[in-house]
């Protein structure tokens, strides 16, 4: 595609890194890739030998041995994109993606990224900032192409500290987009499109009382008393199972309120 970014990352659901149209496909055991998904986040900044120490090897920070354990990952991920892109280390201006030694730690250079958490995110923002200017057709449709982009959550395959920090966040944004669409869609009396949008937002998070709350008052207005009622019971038996809680009042009186309307 004309005009494509030369080099592409989807941190949203499988990972993936594409540089030049063809995506990455050996990976060494190790931390190589790691060490790229945590460059990601800060691409075009120095990042300290330290701050790379103790997110990859968060048990042993800061030691001799983490030190020459990041030597070795950085190594290997050079090798893998030097290999990827038929290069032979010499050629690093020719490299669309590199990673640069500095004094004070690692650079991930780039020659213009599409990284999909980060148009994730800023859709979002432009979303927000529609619906607060009461443009609602605008924000309703930055707030779908968000939720589309959204592939699943974030390096999920990633158990350290730092990636599920970031995922929650994106999560939690994922959510907000899908609440706010319902709410939209609610007020325009599209009820099988915040049917869906409830739906979603109860996949990504089992325990959203909102999305149940919704989802029945959606039914109802739709004349599905039946569908109230198993939702209703399904927020009653997750909340149980995990929580040992009941649901919130509120709730209860949303799904007194959905059967009386229907």
């Amino acid at each position: 595609m004309a005009g494509a970014a030369p080099v592409e990352v989807r941190c949203l659901g499988v990972f993936a890194l594409t540089i030049n149209g063809r995506t990455v496909e050996r990976w060494r055991a190790g931390k190589a890739r790691e060490l790229l998904q945590f460059l990601l986040l800060r691409p075009g900044r120095v990042v300290p030998r330290d701050t790379l120490c103790d997110a990859l090897w968060p048990d042993s920070p800061g030691t001799g041995r983490t030190r020459g354990s990041l030597k070795v990952a950085v190594h290997a991920l050079r090798r893998i994109l030097d290999d990827h892109l038929g290069l032979d280390g010499r050629d690093v201006d020719t490299q669309p993606l590199r990673v640069i030694t500095v004094e004070q730690g690692y650079l991930l250079d780039v020659d213009r990224l599409h990284i999909d958490f980060e148009v994730f995110d800023e859709l979002v923002d432009r979303a927000h900032r529609a619906d607060t200017a009461h443009s609602t057709t605008e924000a309703a449709a930055r707030f779908r192409a968000a939720v589309e982009l959204y592939g699943g959550d974030f390096l999920a395959e990633v158990d350290a500290e730092w990636a599920c920090v970031q995922r929650e966040w994106l999560r939690s944004r994922y959510l907000y987009a899908l609440q706010r669409l319902a709410e939209l869609d609610l007020a325009a009396q599209d009820h099988l499109s915040v049917v869906r949008w409830c739906r979603r937002m109860i996949d990504a998070e089992p325990l959203c009382e909102q999305a149940y709350r919704t989802l029945m008052v959606a039914h109802a207005e739709l004349g599905q008393l039946s569908q109230v009622h198993r939702w209703y019971q399904l927020c009653v038996r997750r909340l149980r199972e995990v929580l040992q809680a009941p649901p919130d009042p509120v709730t209860e009186q949303a799904y007194s309120r959905a059967l009386r309307r229907g």
